[in-house]
């Protein structure tokens, strides 16, 4: 299943070189990924797809919860 913007969640905005950059984080990892756009909207729609490209899926996303919440206890 693939993932949508509910999965991802903005933790940074900020200004590089006149250009505004988002960091976004996968809901329940450590995975973030760092996009360029005009909008908050833009950024959750560039981080989806930039996961689908890297291959990401809700159940591979999945297993890396469960690990992490396995290291947590």
């Amino acid at each position: 299943m693939l993932l949508a913007k509910e999965d991802f969640r903005i933790i940074d905005k900020y200004l590089f070189l006149n250009q505004t950059r988002f960091r976004i984080q996968v809901r329940g990892t450590n995975i973030v990924f760092n996009v360029q756009a005009d909008n908050e909207d833009e950024a959750l729609e560039k981080a989806v797809d930039l996961a689908r490209e890297t291959g990401l899926s809700r159940e591979i996303i999945d297993k890396i919860r469960e690990r992490i919440k396995a290291g947590h206890q």
